[in-house]
């Protein structure tokens, strides 16, 4: 199975020093990394360029800052891979759950990298911060049989993402796969989230209020598609 890891950027040299040599590693083979930057002005590019004569990785460059979500979208139509494998560039995701993904995808068409399940856990965070994450899966919940429907780390299968309209609002990618994507089953892996390492953070009051907006869209859409099925199934129609 050939993997693309996609990793959205906006000032993550340093991150990216880390990260690509920790990819490699954990994967050695049948992968490439994808990084998309926003225009970094740190030198993200230029770390990525040089890091890219040694390890399989690509760069894609954006001409100025366009979000998560749409990186991340740009990212898969990028590159030809059996799967993707989303993560963030600032050492929250450990790259040593990779195979673990990796091995999971034989199985399931969608396996996410959970803080909700059993075994799972986040480290770092404020009081205040794990109460916004709570509330947040819990608006979501209703959607998705996801626990961890906020999650950033996440892999997917290619024919999952087949004819379906990914337009986030916002940066939960993840969300929007988890309620639109042809998945047929799909796996939770615990893993321990620890708050990034070097930068600084991207959440912001505007990503709050850009996730709401996104709910409103996905409960449009679900109940769009429940309405759909129940006139097929009054008229008799498949």
């Amino acid at each position: 199975m050939e993997l693309a890891i996609i990793i959205p950027t906006f000032n993550e040299a340093e991150n990216s020093r880390i990260i690509i040599p920790q990819i490699h590693t954990a994967l050695k083979t049948n992968y490439t990394v994808v990084i998309v930057d926003d225009n970094s002005p740190d030198g993200t590019q230029n770390v990525v360029q040089e890091l890219a004569k040694t390890y399989p990785a690509k760069l894609i460059s954006r001409p100025q800052k366009s979000g998560l979500a749409s990186a991340v979208i740009e990212g898969m139509n990028s590159v030809a891979a059996d799967a993707y494998i989303i993560m963030d560039a600032d050492l929250s995701h450990p790259p040593e759950m990779l195979p673990k993904l990796r091995s999971q995808l034989e199985i399931h068409d969608l396996v996410v990298a959970s803080r909700y399940v059993k075994g799972g856990s986040i480290s770092g965070w404020p009081l205040k911060r794990r109460i916004v994450s709570r509330v947040a899966i819990m608006l979501a919940r209703p959607l998705t049989p996801v626990k961890d429907v906020t999650s950033g780390f996440f892999a997917i299968r290619h024919e999952c993402l087949h004819n379906v309209n990914l337009r986030p609002l916002g940066f939960k990618i993840g969300l929007e796969c988890f309620v639109k994507a042809n998945w047929k089953s799909f796996s939770e892996v615990p893993f321990t989230f620890t708050d990034r390492r070097h930068g600084e953070s991207k959440f912001s009051r505007q990503e709050l209020l850009a996730y709401i907006r996104h709910l409103l869209h996905l409960y449009a859409y679900t109940f769009g598609r429940l309405a759909k099925f129940r006139i097929r199934r009054t008229s008799g129609t498949s």
